[in-house]
């Protein structure tokens, strides 16, 4: 309240800015992703989890602004974050192949030259594998080989060679 109160504004009028605020970026957060998603022909399903991850990651800094908004002094929606923030670092921790598979997913998302359908081989020493992608999840790629899927996961796609042999040539990547 001190710091709409400090900047006079009505309460009324900062929720109100706040919410449409928070709409307006979600919207053009959704939008965004949907559009790279084309323009890379990024399955649908995985578009979705990555829209999921950075419009979660909106709401929970829109709710921390609305907590400031409301009263909160920064003090206090700093020590409710912090104890959020500890409890899921401790259990992403104690998962940390979790989180690490999830922001290899996004980094993989919007910066991988791969889609559903390429050949492809990671180049992981005496473990290489190959096979054409069945599917990219939030946490695997799916490869094809043979009649066997394989699941990779994607923090170790991320940190490995790929090699892309779709049309007759190879590209090192």
């Amino acid at each position: 309240m001190e710091f709409v109160e400090h900047i006079k504004i009505p309460l009324s009028i900062a929720l109100l800015l706040t919410a449409v605020s928070y709409f307006v970026v979600k919207s053009m957060i959704k939008r965004l992703v949907r559009k790279i998603g084309r323009e890379k022909r990024i399955a649908v399903r995985r578009v979705q989890y990555v829209q999921f991850i950075l419009t979660g990651f909106w709401t929970i800094v829109t709710l921390a602004i609305l907590g400031v908004v409301t009263g909160f002094n920064y003090q206090d929606v700093g020590l409710i974050f912090t104890s959020i923030f500890a409890v899921l670092g401790v259990a992403l921790f104690a998962q940390w192949s979790i989180l690490s598979n999830v922001t290899a997913s996004v980094i993989v998302f919007f910066f991988f030259p791969y889609h559903v359908g390429d050949h492809v081989k990671v180049i992981d020493g005496e473990n290489t594998i190959e096979g054409i992608i069945h599917e990219i999840t939030l946490f695997h790629v799916i490869l094809k080989f043979e009649e066997t899927l394989i699941t990779y996961p994607n923090s170790l796609v991320f940190q490995k060679a790929v090699v892309i042999t779709k049309d007759k040539g190879a590209k090192m990547l």
